[in-house]
């Protein structure tokens, strides 16, 4: 099927449109009208079967935000405000819950109730990673990204800097950026220590999880191909992300890197809390996926820089004491 597509401006006041910060089309047999930056267009369809379907595989990129929750109501409120306050339209929230006993059920219905972008599941799991794979089910966007309760994408323009980045026919296996870490009231902490590559693949999370998960948009299908291995209690997240770009390496797709902050991550979570049992986890990945070699060398590289920044801290504090005492003679 040929398309041609013939680009024109179209005086927008002949047109009685909602003024929204992407694109609103509107459809007709022989054109489709879109609005963007304050600026109407039009591009003529010699062949246009689908009508407002085509318009959006054309210009769209739908993303699906997951938050699997289990009373997290003290926590929810702050990402589900990050998700409803984005200017990019094309968007679902599905809220995958645990039938938790709080207030997060009536916390999330409430903001469904004003936001069709919501969608509400809620049901016994057998833990996170279960969760997860049981919203990967519903998942209906075109890329999907797991925010954890009390994580937020970083600003109201998020979803639509990323669809930016996006150009027509291209299909990143994976879009990833930063992460900035933030306290239990929101404010900012400090950048996240690991920092993702200039070019992300499979092998680069041999030195460790080089992309914060709730910062990795993987591509719809790919994850719904790729369900995450419940056999792991804390570390899944790691594995899946690999898996991933495996399948996308696979078939000649390669990731993109947005060089964009997206999302704010909440100090702590439920790998920190068990930080020693997710270590043993996340090194039974890594020999799966690089085998024992590589990952025994890699780990001797990981105890000579946690030794570095140890020795480091020791040496600051001393310098501060010493600092401390001449100040006090003077």
């Amino acid at each position: 099927m040929t398309v041609n597509l013939l680009l024109a401006k179209v005086i927008p006041r002949t047109i009685n449109a909602p003024t929204c910060h992407y694109i609103t089309t509107f459809c007709h047999p022989k054109f489709i009208i879109f609005y963007k930056k304050k600026t109407f267009y039009y591009f003529h369809l010699d062949i246009c079967s689908r009508n407002c379907n085509f318009a959006r595989d054309i210009f769209m990129t739908k993303f699906s935000i997951i938050t699997c929750t289990y009373n997290a109501d003290k926590v929810l409120e702050r990402t589900l405000e990050s998700v409803a306050e984005q200017v990019y339209p094309y968007y679902e929230h599905i809220i995958m819950d645990g039938a938790s006993s709080d207030r997060t059920l009536p916390l999330a219905l409430q903001y469904a109730e004003k936001d069709q972008h919501v969608i509400i599941h809620s049901e016994k799991d057998y833990g996170l990673y279960d969760a997860m794979n049981n919203a990967l089910n519903l998942v209906t966007g075109d890329y999907v990204v797991f925010l954890n309760a009390g994580d937020k994408l970083f600003n109201e323009t998020t979803l639509e800097d990323i669809a930016e980045k996006l150009k027509y026919g291209n299909k990143p296996s994976v879009i990833y950026g930063y992460t900035d870490i933030v306290d239990n009231a929101g404010v900012f902490l400090h950048p996240r220590r690991l920092q993702p590559p200039r070019n992300l693949t499979w092998q680069s999370f041999k030195w460790g999880m080089l992309v914060c998960h709730q910062a990795f948009y993987a591509r719809a299908d790919l994850a719904k191909k790729t369900p995450y291995d419940t056999t792991y209690k804390y570390s899944a997240d790691v594995d899946w992300c690999i898996r991933i770009m495996k399948a996308g390496e696979a078939e000649g797709a390669k990731t993109l890197n947005t060089n964009l902050t997206l999302c704010d991550y909440l100090d702590g979570g439920m790998t920190t809390a068990h930080q020693r049992e997710s270590l043993k986890e996340r090194f039974i990945v890594m020999v799966k996926h690089y085998g024992i070699g590589t990952t025994l060398l890699t780990h001797a590289w990981f105890c000579m820089k946690a030794l570095g920044r140890a020795l480091n801290r020791k040496i600051r504090k001393i310098k501060n004491k010493k600092h401390k005492k001449s100040n006090n003679k003077k």
